[in-house]
């Protein structure tokens, strides 16, 4: 049974998957926007429910409904917890794609959501114009004398927070200046292909460069395809879901062609997306069993390195040394141990179950300190463009995340997403800490004898 009276069209919430939820609770702990509000319809099972009453015709598809279904994180902490396994993840997302197709917008909002999700995300060189643009907009001291100004202060703080959200010295996109193979160092003992993130690319190259090395030293022959799109991820979280098959089928035509035995990826988000291709298209009579076989072949950096044989294992000493001069706490005892956190990725630990892996990768680097961090797989408010649609509630989420880290005072601060590098790094500067963030690559490549390079 697939009832829908108010809802048609493409993506349609699947009334089965609707009927899972027991309305146990047992996800309202885990929800930080229930967290928030203490408001039943904020919750997991409150959105579900309002699906629900949408698809039996007992409520119109309001702009209340749109409001709480985009109130939402998509963090999928409510799938960790929920002992029924209710795909709450996609529920939101068709709630969101049925919204976009049949709520009427204002023309701006339609104009913006256009802009970005039927232009801009569809084709990654137009991603990287924008990325020129703000190059440009730093290296010619323009942003300076904007924040200098303080013309941003006539704007409501979210304008702020974007500028000072975006990090300085940005570079050529990593796809515009990496090989298209890079070669194995030693023996070759696999063929892998790099999924290069849009946003890894645009904003952290560095790490992608790292996650490149890491592959390299562990017998890889690396290939990456430079024609690839995006992974869907943006779209789908957005209300654009009917967009990603064919970003997908794209990509799968692409890395077919490769003829690799894994694909790899150092995006979380990437990652959760990659894999949920063959889900996407299965009822593609030419694809579904194409899309199976690719997200098959799909890994996490962590998953990969963590299970795989020939992965060295960290000497920790030099890096050591060399981070010590790389500012990490200022005025720190460089003759401690550095103190290391590890926060944990919505997309990684909640829609992959990949929590363990880089626990483990990062506690056998000999030479450092690892403190839990309290609620690291707490969201850190970032959720794709949610700081920025929703900059008040992501504040506050990450204002909890920030007192944690506090806590326990890391040296070094690192994740694996590039919303979420981008979310801590703003809120350790607003914080005045003396904690550095950086993606897992950059550690375990620094930890087999290179220094991170800031």
């Amino acid at each position: 049974m697939n009832r829908s009276i108010h809802f048609q069209g493409v993506d349609v919430p699947d009334y089965e998957k609707v009927l899972n939820c027991m309305r146990c609770g047992m996800c309202l702990p885990h929800c930080p926007t229930y967290s928030l509000t203490r408001i039943e319809r904020s919750s997991p099972r409150g959105r579900i429910a309002l699906i629900r009453a949408v698809a039996d015709g007992r409520l119109e598809l309001t702009r209340g409904v749109e409001n709480e279904l985009y109130f939402c994180l998509d963090c999928r902490a409510c799938e960790t917890a929920c002992p029924a396994g209710v795909h709450v993840g996609y529920l939101i997302e068709s709630g969101r794609s049925q919204a976009e197709q049949h709520r009427p917008h204002t023309f701006l909002e339609q104009a913006i959501k256009n802009l970005l999700f039927n232009y801009l995300f569809v084709y990654t060189p137009r991603l990287e114009r924008i990325a020129f643009l703000m190059r440009l907009y730093q290296r010619t001291g323009l942003r300076k004398v904007v924040q200098e100004s303080g013309i941003l202060n006539l704007f409501p703080p979210v304008f702020r927070f974007m500028d000072e959200f975006t990090p300085g010295g940005l570079e050529r996109p990593l796809r515009r200046t990496v090989a298209e193979e890079v070669p194995v160092q030693g023996e070759e003992k696999a063929r892998v292909g790099f999924f290069l993130g849009c946003m890894m690319s645009i904003f952290f190259g560095k790490c992608s460069r790292a996650t490149m090395d890491l592959l390299t030293r562990s017998g890889c022959r690396v290939v990456i395809p430079k024609e690839v799109l995006c992974c869907g991820a943006p779209l789908a979280s957005e209300g654009y879901r009917h967009r990603v098959p064919d970003l997908a089928r794209f990509n799968i035509d692409l890395f077919e062609k490769q003829n690799v035995d894994y694909i790899v990826t150092d995006c979380a988000a990437c990652g959760c997306s990659l894999k949920e291709y063959g889900e996407l298209l299965k009822d593609d009579p030419q694809y579904a069993e194409r899309a199976e076989h690719f997200s098959a072949k799909v890994r996490d950096i962590s998953e990969f390195l963590a299970a795989w044989p020939h992965y060295p294992k960290p000497v920790g000493g030099r890096m050591l040394d060399k981070m010590s001069g790389h500012g990490l706490g200022e005025g720190q005892d460089v003759n401690r141990p550095l103190r290391i956190s590890y926060d944990q990725p919505c997309h990684l630990q909640h829609a992959q179950g990949i929590s363990k892996q880089p626990h483990s990768l990062l506690k056998a680097i000999p030479g450092i300190e690892f403190v839990d961090l309290p609620e690291s797989d707490w969201c850190c408010g970032s959720a794709g463009v949610y700081n920025i649609t929703h900059y008040e509630s992501s504040m506050k989420i990450l204002d909890r995340k920030m007192d944690n880290i506090e806590k326990v005072a890391p040296d070094l601060l690192v994740t694996a997403n590039p919303g979420c590098l981008l979310q801590l790094q703003y809120g350790v500067k607003k914080r005045n800490l003396n904690t550095q963030v950086c993606h897992i690559t950059e550690l375990l490549s620094a930890a087999q004898g290179d220094a991170i390079q800031r």
